[in-house]
Formats: structure tokens, C-alpha cells, sequence
């Protein structure tokens, strides 16, 4: 194993039945950094861009306050940070610096208090503006945006601000804190910064249902933005008769990335920046029929560019076993299904909110409870309780609510744990 990156390819059966007919399998390919790679990363260029307004007020300001110098805590001297606050007006409260006085910069952030409405656009103009002075290829720019409510300016301003961000090549990422958010707006601010940017697809919105969940979700923005490699792709190459039928990210978090990756017998995907939580995709493939015998049936590479400039490349074999011995096809891979069966119940939650949007109740009702059926038995207790109580308020009274519309649409498609 490559102590730069690791690559690793598998099936969810590496014995599989000798048929007259095609058959589906799973391949879940990983990407992870390896020994040397994953003590090392870019610098950052970053802002936050937080709401103050009036309604975080209370619990929701204290708590932002201490998970923003949380993230200064964790900072290098060679990142570059800046802090834009935004109410009925904005205000640059950290000017763009490298963190060489963590002290004084939490000092500032304890300043922050509540007042005032929610213009937005102006505060994420100005955390552009801050960005822009150090945006370069040898630094990872980032927008952070936090907000608990409905902007009270134009909402065209800030899609305005957003599709500049994506035109410069910085993308947005959305906190959405409390109930009173509208996700719809933050998640097309998001998509809209990382339109331009080769490979990516949506943005990055996260869910902050409570006060006391703000310290994680933080950090779990804060350690996307640990990128040890660029411009990675991966490629895999299938032999005559494979066919993939559809592709979904998983890490770091499910996503259907659509059939634009598949061409012809490869599968090739822009995964962009590597996080040093590494990146895994999960492919459906239809297996032609197969004689009994040892068949090579991908090889899957993947090219990726080190802080530095340096150019380098792994690949490894997919090898099946096609048999007609009924004991060995009968097992199967556990960390693949443990994949396949998140994925599943990603998929029917994003279809039951469809469903009950449409006014299907009995179909939205029915695709939670398998849901949770699966959720459960993956330990998913949280998660499993919310979609519970989701189905059952859709059953008595026809609609999801605008907190389980929101865990469907961004806290489902997290990869929490990929247990083996």
C-alpha cells in the first residue's frame, strides 16, 4: 500500500455465480490519503461570513462564537483567515491575515453580538473581497456562510454573489442553524459557487438543528477543508460487456453524481480536492455472462497532483471469481453492503419527500418506514427516530416537516460511519 495514497477497488461479492443471464454487482472504489500524504495540506484562504441578526440571540450566538475560535485554535500560520459579520449591515470584523495572533483573533470574535436583520448579499460581497486578495492555486479559498433565518434583502443579490464566487473558482459553504432557514435558497447559493469549478456538481450545505450540535458541524466543515491533493480523477476501466448503469459519491457524503462519468467501459470521475477524509464512490454494474474461472474485470487508476506541483498516479486490478459453487457466491463483502445498504437508505428518504411533495402520502409513508428499517439496522438510532416521527406525522396529517424536510435534504446523505 502506497504510503502517498490509497487506493482500493472491491465488489460486494468476490465469487459470484456462473449465469446465462447479466447480473448486478457493486464495486465501491476508495480513496484514501496514506501515511505521508495525510500529515500534510494546503493552506487555507478562508472567511466566515456569519449572521448576527437578532434571532441568534441566546445560546446560538455563544455557541457559534466558541466553535468559530475553536477552528482559529486548530490554524497554521501560514492560513489566512478573515471574519465578515452580517445583520441590518455588514461589518468586516477580521480583515484577510495570516492567524499570527490566535488571541486577539478570539478576542474579536467575542465582540459579536446579536442586533438587526438579515441582509445578506452585502455580507457575502465583502467576504469575497476578502477572499480574492490571496485566491491562487496554492491555497484552498472557501466561503463559509452561516445564517438562522430568511434573508431580508434581495435573494437575486446574493444568487449574484454566488454565481461571482463560482466564476472565480471559490465555493460556498452553507450553515444552516435552527428551523427558520430556508434551505432551498442556501442549497441553490451553494450549487451556484461550484458551477464553474471542473467536476462538482452541487454545494455543500450543512444542517445545524441545535445550539449544542454547532461544535461538530463546524468542525466537520473545518476538516473538509483539509485538502492534501488536487486535481485528482479517478478512472475505471472496464473489460468488453461490463456496463455501468449508475454512480454515487459516498464519501464524504452520498450523492448521485449522474451518468456523465460513464463513457462507454470507463467510469471517469473528477473528484477535484482530495479532504483528508479521503473520497469513495460506489458504482452499479451489470455483469455479462461468464464462464467459471479467474477474470480481471477493471483496473481502476487514480491521478492526483501533491502540494508542490508533483504529478503521480496508483492503480489497481478488480479480480472475480466466476463459480458454480453455491457455498462461496452465497458470501458477500460487509463493508460494501454496509455502503449499498446507506446509499438505499438515502434513496428512500430523497424519494418519500419527492412522493409527499407530489401528494403520495401512502407511498412517502411506506419508502420512510424502510428507511428506518434500514437505519436501524445500521445503528442509525437518530436518524431512525426522526424518520420514524416524519412518517408519522406524514401519515396523520399529509406533510413532512420543515426540520425532516431539512435532515432529508442535507443530514440523510451523510456518510456517518462506513463500518466494516
Amino acid at each position: 500500500m502506497s504510503e502517498v495514497l490509497e487506493l482500493s477497488s472491491m465488489c460486494n461479492r468476490s465469487n459470484v455465480q456462473v449465469l446465462n443471464q447479466p447480473q448486478l454487482i457493486y464495486i465501491l472504489t476508495e480513496l484514501f490519503p496514506g501515511s505521508s500524504m495525510s500529515r500534510i495540506r494546503l493552506p487555507l484562504n478562508f472567511t466566515l461570513v456569519l449572521d448576527h441578526s437578532g434571532s441568534m440571540a441566546g445560546k446560538k450566538i455563544r455557541t457559534m462564537k466558541e466553535a468559530v475560535k475553536n477552528i482559529i485554535d486548530q490554524l497554521d500560520p501560514e492560513d489566512i483567515i478573515s471574519i465578515v459579520t452580517f445583520e441590518s449591515r455588514t461589518t468586516v470584523l477580521v480583515e484577510a491575515q495570516p492567524v499570527a495572533n490566535k488571541n486577539e483573533l478570539k478576542k474579536k470574535v467575542d465582540r459579536i453580538r446579536d442586533a438587526g436583520g438579515t441582509k445578506m448579499a452585502s455580507g457575502l460581497r465583502e467576504g469575497l473581497n476578502q477572499i480574492r486578495q490571496n485566491h491562487g492555486s496554492e491555497r484552498i479559498s472557501k466561503l463559509i456562510l452561516l445564517t438562522d433565518g430568511e434573508a431580508t434583502d434581495k435573494e437575486d443579490d446574493s444568487r449574484h454573489e454566488a454565481d461571482q464566487a463560482g466564476e472565480m473558482g471559490i465555493p460556498i459553504i452553507g450553515l444552516g442553524f435552527g428551523k427558520d432557514w430556508n434551505e432551498d435558497f442556501i442549497i441553490d447559493l451553494c450549487d451556484r459557487s461550484v458551477l464553474a469549478e471542473p467536476g462538482s456538481q452541487t454545494g455543500v450545505v450543512n444542517y445545524i438543528p441545535s445550539p449544542d450540535q454547532a461544535m461538530n458541524i463546524f468542525q466537520e466543515v473545518y476538516q473538509s477543508m483539509q485538502v492534501v491533493a488536487q486535481d485528482v480523477t479517478i478512472n475505471i476501466r472496464m473489460v468488453q460487456g461490463l456496463e455501468a448503469r449508475r454512480i454515487w459519491q459516498v464519501v464524504p457524503m452520498i450523492k448521485d453524481i449522474g451518468r456523465s462519468v460513464i463513457q462507454g467501459r470507463a467510469v471517469v470521475i473528477p473528484v477535484g480536492e482530495l479532504e483528508k477524509g479521503g473520497a469513495a464512490y460506489l458504482a452499479e454494474i451489470m455483469l455479462p455472462p461468464r464462464p467459471e474461472g479467474l477474470v480481471r474485470i477493471a483496473q481502476t487508476d487514480a491521478a492526483y497532483t501533491l502540494p508542490g506541483g508533483e504529478r503521480q498516479r496508483e492503480a489497481v486490478d478488480l479480480i472475480l471469481n466466476f463459480t458454480n459453487d453455491p457455498t462461496s457466491t452465497g458470501q458477500l463483502n460487509g463493508h460494501v453492503m454496509n455502503v449499498v445498504e446507506k446509499v438505499q437508505a438515502f434513496k428512500l428518504q430523497t424519494q418519500a419527500l419527492e412522493e409527499a411533495e407530489m401528494g403520495d402520502v401512502g407511498g412517502a409513508t411506506q419508502k420512510l418506514r424502510q428507511a428506518v428499517t434500514i437505519l436501524l439496522a445500521q445503528d442509525e438510532t437518530e436518524l431512525a427516530d426522526q424518520m420514524q416521527h416524519e412518517a408519522d406525522q406524514l401519515e396523520q396529517s399529509g406533510q413532512i416537516s420543515s426540520e425532516g424536510k431539512k435532515t432529508i435534504k442535507l443530514t440523510s446523505r451523510k456518510t456517518v460511519k462506513l463500518s466494516d
